[in-house]
């Protein structure tokens, strides 16, 4: 995978986007992990929400970890880390969702990307908007770092109740269902979305802002790209061509 190490990306067409409160992601802040000690505080967030809320018998970190990133949430007041998401690039081997799907020719390339593991504590999951704060602001992180990374597609399994929200965002079924029996046989369905044409993919006017709207300083990308596998002992070593 090549990679840009540039800082921040920042989209354009910020003037004909809307729907988003400017002030929706103040007091947080969204960042990708760059030490093991921020790697373990998002690795927690997972564990509380996955095995204690959810109940999830799964192991948290997991052989997944070693090969992937992971990006975090923080409450600034408290400096306390409440929501993370994973992101594992399939140049470093083959993606969770392909435990169980055989993913379509156009996806099993290095520049697809794979997003799992999101969990927000309870406490900041309330809201009155269709997308919760913390959630746009770890969505927003995704596509940031996506696009530094040089990725092509990301690429998500849903719950069917969560499809609809995943939709909005642009994203596609591909038309592969599939038992995921680590997490209880629930039923997911996996979608992918180009999300660097997210001008023409995405309808919905909020969503259209999560993706193309600037004026989102809580939400940092790192100066160079982060080591894999913070979170473990002993990380995957991926080589690129900088």
């Amino acid at each position: 995978m090549q990679l840009d190490t540039a800082g921040t990306h920042t989209s354009t067409n910020s003037e004909e986007v809307s729907g988003i409160p400017v002030d929706l992601l103040d007091g947080f802040r969204f960042r990708v992990c760059e030490t093991a000690a921020q790697a373990a505080s998002a690795i927690e967030v997972r564990r509380r929400v996955y095995r204690e809320s959810a109940g999830y018998d799964v192991p948290v970190p997991d052989d997944v970890d070693p090969r992937s990133w992971l990006l975090m949430a923080e409450d600034v007041e408290t400096g306390r880390t409440i929501g993370t998401v994973r992101l594992t690039p399939r140049s470093a081997g083959p993606i969770e969702c392909e435990e169980y799907i055989d993913l379509p020719s156009f996806l099993a390339t290095p520049q697809s990307i794979e997003i799992t593991r999101l969990a927000i504590l309870p406490e900041y999951r309330k809201t009155t908007m269709m997308i919760p704060a913390v959630s746009f602001g770890l969505f927003r992180l995704t596509y940031e770092f996506a696009m530094q990374l040089g990725a092509k597609a990301e690429v998500v399994c849903s719950k069917p109740e969560r499809v609809l929200s995943y939709a909005l965002m642009g994203f596609q079924p591909t038309g592969k269902i599939a038992t995921y029996t680590k997490l209880k046989g629930a039923k997911h369905e996996l979608l992918w979305h180009a999300f660097r044409r997210a001008a023409t993919m995405v309808e919905n006017e909020l969503f259209r802002r999560l993706y193309l709207g600037h004026g989102f300083p809580q939400v940092t990308t790192p100066k160079s790209i982060p080591a894999l596998g913070l979170a473990v002992d002993t990380p995957y070593r991926l080589v690129v061509n900088a």
